[in-house]
């Protein structure tokens, strides 16, 4: 059908650049405000194991094609942040170490390097694609959290967000045509629903704290 072609085609696009918006942000700004590092690391996991297990199964590319440029745009993301998030010396856990950007650009690679020439056990690419629902959803709600804590959008990208609820709503569509696989569908729309929720979090907090009205002047007292 050529609606579905066009929809698939859109996809692929918007995916080449739905982390863009992000990056030029923090490169622009120098700052990493809101922006969750744990999230980071667990969306780029998440694309990590799609990735290497499309490849594993041969599947053409066509069908996983998008997922290439994301797994790139999260090494560039991750990159970023290493380079200007600021060392709090209060904070001693492992995620506020300036190197876990680095060590975890590291690990995605090797992983992916391990994959491609056969070290990792079918037994584990088989298992892993269950896994990546929770973290996929776990990596949004991080994002979603820090955003609320902090009361303010910072440096997130509202419209790298759009660009991924829309690509959710657009392979939702031609899954249920296609190849109506229901498991994926429910994966999709979960994520659509988290991906709406950090957008709305972004519109509400843009310039800083929600402001509450001012009470009414107090009465003179006598």
């Amino acid at each position: 059908m050529g609606f579905l072609y066009l929809l698939s085609l859109s996809v692929n696009v918007l995916c080449l650049i739905q982390k863009v918006p992000q990056i030029y942000r923090i490169f622009t700004t120098k700052n990493v405000e809101s922006v969750s590092l744990t999230s980071v690391l667990l969306e780029e996991t998440a694309y990590t194991l799609v990735l290497t297990y499309n490849l594993w199964r041969d599947y053409p590319l066509s069908t996983f094609f998008e997922y290439i440029f994301l797994f790139i745009q999260d090494l560039l993301l991750l990159l970023a942040i290493w380079k200007y998030s600021k060392k709090d010396t209060k904070d001693k856990s492992k995620l506020n170490d300036p190197s876990t950007p680095l060590y975890g650009i590291l690990t995605f690679s090797l992983y992916l390097l391990m994959s491609v020439i056969g070290l990792i056990p079918s037994a584990w690419m088989r298992i892993c694609t269950m896994l990546v629902i929770p973290i996929g959803a776990s990596s949004k709600i991080a994002q979603l959290r820090t955003i609320l804590q902090n009361k303010s959008v910072g440096q997130v990208s509202r419209l790298g967000w759009m660009i991924a609820c829309y690509n959710n709503f657009a392979r939702i569509i031609t899954n249920l045509i296609e190849t109506r696989d229901m498991s994926m569908v429910l994966n999709l729309f979960i994520s659509l629903i988290l991906n709406i929720s950090i957008v709305i979090a972004c519109t509400v907090y843009k310039y800083g704290p929600v402001r509450k009205s001012k009470d009414k002047k107090k009465k003179k007292t006598t």
